[in-house]
């Protein structure tokens, strides 16, 4: 499971750094008509081989915490015992449940996905 977090960690930088590149240069309304341009197929392209070896279930997750409000931060490290997404201290079971691997863990406060950074994960 920690292998699939932090694809799924470098997955979601790649994700931002998308979202800030097209964010500026074009609107839903100017892009409906267009075809796809060939830096945006290879973006895609890549996209997609970053999400080779993702669980299935876990990709749904995060594809779906990335159409709603959590937009950029779908998947937070927690750190100090502390979640990076809403910053509130989570229960040492999470943490536990955390070190341990097994499961797909999200925050009982904001429900994004959590991982243990690599510190407190020893």
């Amino acid at each position: 499971m920690r292998k699939q977090l932090s694809l799924l960690s470098k997955l979601q930088v790649f994700d931002n750094r998308l979202d800030a590149m097209y964010s500026d240069s074009s609107s839903p309304a100017h892009t409906a008509h267009r075809k796809p341009s060939k830096k945006r197929q290879h973006l895609a392209n890549e996209r997609e081989g970053l999400t080779q070896g993702i669980n299935e279930h876990l990709l749904r997750a995060y594809e779906r915490m990335r159409g709603s409000r959590l937009r950029s931060n779908a998947v937070v490290p927690v750190i100090n015992g502390v979640c990076q997404g809403c910053y509130m201290v989570v229960t040492k079971s999470v943490i536990m449940q955390l070190r341990r691997g097994c499961e797909l863990v999200l925050c009982e406060h904001c429900g994004r996905i959590l991982f243990l950074n690599d510190t407190e994960a020893a």
